[in-house]
């Protein structure tokens, strides 16, 4: 018999912050992020790990991710790689 081991998420334990229109609704996209082990945030803050961006974004997220050097994704490259996981 195997020796099990705890699968982690490649977002699991990481703070995200999602801004800009989704193509599915941010609750579903929220469920996502919790389900995986992510902790979803309002703002992006010097502890945020990813900032999600999706379409008609706004500057404030933007900017504050510049100022603390917080990685920017696009939602595709995001749900990419919450597929990536399933896999």
């Amino acid at each position: 018999m195997g020796v099990l081991r705890e699968y982690k998420s490649k977002i699991y334990g990481k703070k995200i912050v999602i801004t800009g229109t989704l193509s599915k609704p941010r609750r579903m996209v929220a469920a996502d992020i919790h389900h995986k082990g992510g902790l979803l945030q309002g703002a992006v803050t010097a502890q945020t790990d990813f900032l999600v961006v999706g379409e008609r974004f706004g500057n404030t997220k933007i900017s504050a991710a510049f100022k603390f050097g917080t990685y920017t994704i696009t939602e595709k490259e995001f749900m990419e790689m919450l597929r990536e996981d399933a896999d």
